[in-house]
């Protein structure tokens, strides 16, 4: 069996430098917790999402390295944006992990997991976006 996405997302940010990840872990959030756990990347569990975010932006800019953040679909996701925003104005090379639902588990609710991609695909949040759907689509 070959190895995660997860697993190859949690490599490559070892390999850039980052040694926390802040974040809430959720179900859609589970592969790549695990991953972390097998890393040297440390698990930072904070109590809200945008905590995360700005406790990410604070070790980027105090650090001078690349930190993630990371939280499952839905509302979560969108507790990002004040962060992510902040961290985009001010250069803080900060990654957000927004995990999504398998796409034949969404419903239509509006809570299912459309927020995540809306994120990070604002130019005012972010750089950079890429959604991986499969293991062969991940860039």
């Amino acid at each position: 069996m070959g190895k995660l996405v997860a697993d190859i997302i949690v490599e490559t940010l070892q390999s850039a430098g980052v040694k926390h990840c802040y974040g809430v872990v959720g179900d859609t959030l589970n592969f790549i917790a695990r991953s972390l756990e097998k890393s040297e990347i440390e698990w930072v569990s904070v109590r809200h999402e945008e905590a995360g975010a700005f406790a990410a932006q604070a070790e980027a800019q105090v650090a001078d390295r690349l930190t993630a953040v990371a939280g499952s679909c839905g509302p979560g996701s969108l507790h990002f944006i004040n962060g992510i925003y902040e961290a985009n104005r001010n250069r803080a090379p900060v990654i957000l992990i927004a995990s999504q639902i398998i796409r034949d588990w969404a419903s239509i609710s509006p809570f299912s997991g459309r927020t995540c991609g809306a994120v990070s695909r604002s130019s005012w949040t972010s750089r950079h976006c890429s959604i991986c759907r499969s293991d062969r689509r991940c860039p």
